[in-house]
């Protein structure tokens, strides 16, 4: 395991549960295709890990096969980049001559920004049924990994594994944090402020209290490992503390202004974090910039 310049090649080995007949290989191309692909295609059995890593990428470039399935359909290996992040699989056997799906395992080896991994493998083991680091068959399994990846023991492969889930959870805290501090701060310009030209105080304290609950969301969400409902929750946050903060006057009935709710236009901004002062004076915060 490597880290510079905020990438980190890691591997991790995770244990196949499923593995249907629902892809295909073109020959021609190497590339993944549909199990309904017209063209001369091979049949590849993915397996429940490979599919849910390849769902889980935003926009992916379409999987390339660097091993061909051959007579063992469930024996390849792929490689696929997103964004800044490239990601190859390698399905092997190490139980049982590869006659059960249990008896299969996936290599997967990721290189790029720590916490994008992280979020990848969290969303990877909260999707999973079955805990991806647990083998069916632990003997030899444990053959497999001395033989084949000597550096790496089952104990090493389950603690990298809850590693990255621990940071992601870590990080989607910190969000969360960031937010119940705004909340604080915007709340207490509110309470300080009258009505003025094109914000209204009445308005702006239902914004609040629908940030507050928006933010018992977000907490209620990171505890049941979703983090996309984490992110709308927080969105949602953001745009209504915009709109809530008086010194943007946007609060209106007669304001045209349009606070989008996606996290594609709104981001975090340090700006609307509280930093303690000497005296009990309230600190001016410009959000314009966030909206």
């Amino acid at each position: 395991m490597a880290e510079s310049r905020g990438r980190q090649n890691t591997v991790l080995i995770g244990q196949v549960t499923k593995a249907k007949s629902n892809h295909r290989v073109e020959r021609s191309t190497r590339l993944l295709r549909s199990g309904n692909f017209p063209g001369s295609a091979d049949v590849v059995y993915l397996g429940n890990i490979a599919t849910a890593i390849l769902a889980a990428l935003e926009s992916p470039e379409t999987p390339e096969f660097t091993q061909m399935p051959g007579y063992n359909e469930q024996k390849w290996q792929l490689t696929t980049t997103s964004g800044p992040l490239k990601v190859t699989i390698t399905s092997d056997s190490y139980w049982g001559l590869g006659l059960l799906t249990s008896g299969y395992l996936n290599i997967i080896e990721l290189d790029g920004p720590k916490s994008i991994i992280a979020r990848l493998i969290f969303d990877l083991v909260a999707s999973s049924a079955w805990s991806p680091w647990r083998f069916k068959h632990v003997t030899s399994a444990r053959k497999y990994l001395r033989k084949s990846y000597p550096n790496l023991t089952i104990v090493g492969n389950q603690e990298a594994w809850q590693g990255f889930v621990d940071q992601c959870k870590s990080d989607t805290g910190e969000m969360i944090a960031v937010m119940d501090s705004a909340i604080t701060n915007i709340e207490k310009k509110i309470a300080a402020a009258q009505d003025g030209d094109g914000w209204s105080k009445s308005k702006a304290e239902v914004d609040i209290a629908a940030a507050k609950y928006d933010l018992d969301i977000a907490k209620e969400a990171l505890a049941d490992h979703n983090i996309p409902s984490v992110e709308r929750a927080l969105a949602r946050i953001e745009a209504v503390l915009i709109e809530a903060n008086p010194d943007n006057s946007i609060n209106g009935e007669s304001s045209d202004t349009v606070i989008e709710q996606s996290l594609e236009y709104i981001r975090l901004d340090s700006d609307l974090i509280v930093n303690p002062s000497d005296d009990e004076s309230i600190p001016l915060i410009d959000l314009t910039e966030a909206e």
